[in-house]
C-alpha cells in the first residue's frame, strides 16, 4: 500500500492495509500490545468491582487502555468493548455472578438442564437485556454519545462483547453436569446445544445491530485495545470447554453447532485455551473458520501450528512467545521465516515490546518487508 495513503488518513489506511492482507496482496500485520489478561491486575485505575458498578468508570478504563495506541504506529486499529467477562450472556438469563476487585467474574449458580430447556423459545432479545447484559448495552450507548460529543477519539472503534461459543455457553449455564450427560444423555445435550446456539446467534446479532456493524464483517480486538479489520468474518467464537472432551465428542456435540453459528456471519474468528491437538486440526479443516487464536500457544509446536494454518489457509491471530536471548529483530525474523516456509498468514501480537515509537516504527517496517507477498511468492 502507498505509504502516503496511510499518512494522509491513518485509520482509512489501516482498513485498506487489512483489505490487502486478506486478499493475499499485503504484508502480515503486527500489533504491539498485550494479550487480554486472564490473570494479574486487569485494570489501570478502577478495579473490577468499580467497573461493574459504574458504566462511566468502565468506559474510562477502556479509554485509558486505548490511549497509548492513538499514535497509530503499528497496524492496530484502536478498539473498545465492554469487558465484563465470560459470564456476560448467562447473566442475561438471570444467573448470579460474583465479582472481586482483581478477578474476572464467575457464575455462582447454574440452571438444571430441564430449566434451561424449559426457557421460552424463540427468545425475545429484549428479555436478555438485564443485569450485566443491560450494563453492556448501556456502555455502548454511552460510548456512542460521548463520541458524537467529541469526548472520545474518532479513531476508536467499538466491537461486540464476549458472547463465548456454543459448547462454552452450555457448560457455563448448566455447569459440570453437562459433562456427565455426554455419554448417557446425548440427545439431551444436543437439545441444550440447540438452545445455546439460539442464544449465541440472538445476542451476537443484537450487539452487531446496536453497533451498526454488517453481519459478515467486523472490527475485532479480542479483548485488547487494538485490533484488526475482518472484511468477510462477522463474529468471534470461543470454545475453551471443547478441550475437555474427546475428538469423537467434539465431532458430535461441537462442530455441527460451530458450522451453524457461522451461518449469518460469513466466517468466524475462533479462540480457545488449553491443549487439544485434535481440536486444532479439526478447526483448521473447517471452511467456516477464517482465523484462529490459541490462548496457550506455548503448548503447541510452532512448526505444526504454522503447517496446519498454511495448508488450510487459516489465518493465525495472536501472541507468540519470545525465545531466550531473542531481540526484536531476531524474533520477527524467526516468525517471518515460519510464515514463508509454511505460507501462513499471521496477525502477530508481538511478545517483544519496543523502547519507544521510533523502534516500534522501525520494527513495523521490517516486519512488512519480511512478510511482503513477494517473500511468499519466492517460495513457490
Amino acid at each position: 500500500m502507498d505509504s502516503r495513503t496511510r499518512a494522509a488518513d491513518p485509520i482509512r489506511g489501516k482498513f485498506r492495509f487489512f483489505e490487502e492482507f486478506w486478499s493475499g496482496e499485503g504484508s502480515c500485520a503486527i500489533l504491539f500490545t498485550e494479550p487480554h489478561l486472564a490473570r494479574g491486575r486487569p485494570y489501570l485505575r478502577h478495579d473490577l468491582v468499580e467497573q461493574h458498578r459504574d458504566v462511566g468508570k468502565h468506559l474510562e478504563e477502556r479509554l485509558l487502555e486505548v490511549e497509548p495506541h492513538l499514535e497509530l504506529v503499528d497496524d492496530g486499529i484502536p478498539t473498545i468493548r465492554s469487558d465484563l467477562g465470560t459470564t456476560l450472556l448467562p447473566s442475561g438469563l438471570g444467573l448470579r455472578i460474583e465479582v472481586q476487585p482483581e478477578l474476572h467474574p464467575w457464575l455462582s449458580e447454574h440452571l438444571s438442564p430441564e430449566r434451561y430447556l424449559g426457557l421460552q423459545t424463540p427468545l425475545d432479545p429484549e428479555d436478555l437485556l438485564k443485569n450485566e447484559m443491560l450494563f453492556s448495552w448501556s456502555f455502548y450507548q454511552l460510548f456512542s454519545r460521548r463520541k458524537e460529543q467529541g469526548l472520545v477519539p474518532a479513531e476508536v472503534y467499538p466491537y461486540v462483547p464476549d458472547t463465548q461459543g456454543i459448547f462454552d455457553l452450555s457448560h457455563l449455564i448448566v455447569g459440570t453436569d453437562l459433562l456427565y450427560l455426554l455419554s448417557d444423555h446425548a440427545a439431551q445435550v444436543l437439545k441444550i446445544q440447540e438452545r445455546s446456539l439460539e442464544i449465541f446467534l440472538t445476542v451476537t446479532g443484537l450487539f452487531k445491530g446496536l453497533l451498526g456493524e454488517s453481519s459478515g464483517s467486523m472490527v475485532h480486538g479480542h479483548g485488547m485495545p487494538i485490533g484488526a479489520w475482518f472484511p468477510d468474518t462477522g463474529a468471534r467464537i470461543s470454545e475453551d470447554s471443547a478441550t475437555l472432551i474427546s475428538d469423537e465428542m467434539i465431532g458430535t456435540f461441537c462442530l455441527p453447532f460451530i458450522r451453524r453459528a457461522a451461518g449469518p456471519f460469513g466466517r468466524l474468528f475462533m479462540h480457545y485455551c488449553g491443549h487439544h491437538p485434535g481440536f486444532l486440526e479439526m478447526l483448521c479443516r473447517m471452511q467456516e473458520i477464517s482465523t484462529l487464536n490459541l490462548g496457550n500457544p506455548e503448548m503447541y509446536d510452532p512448526e505444526q501450528l504454522f503447517s496446519l494454518c498454511g495448508r488450510s489457509g487459516t489465518v493465525y491471530f495472536g501472541h507468540l512467545p519470545l525465545l531466550d536471548g531473542e531481540d526484536g529483530e531476531s524474533y520477527l525474523e524467526r516468525l517471518a521465516d515460519l510464515c514463508r516456509r509454511h505460507r501462513t498468514r499471521l496477525i502477530l501480537v508481538s511478545a517483544y515490546h519496543p523502547r519507544g515509537s521510533a523502534e516500534k516504527a522501525a520494527l513495523v517496517r521490517r516486519w512488512h518487508r519480511l512478510t511482503a507477498p513477494t517473500a511468499f511468492r519466492s517460495r513457490s
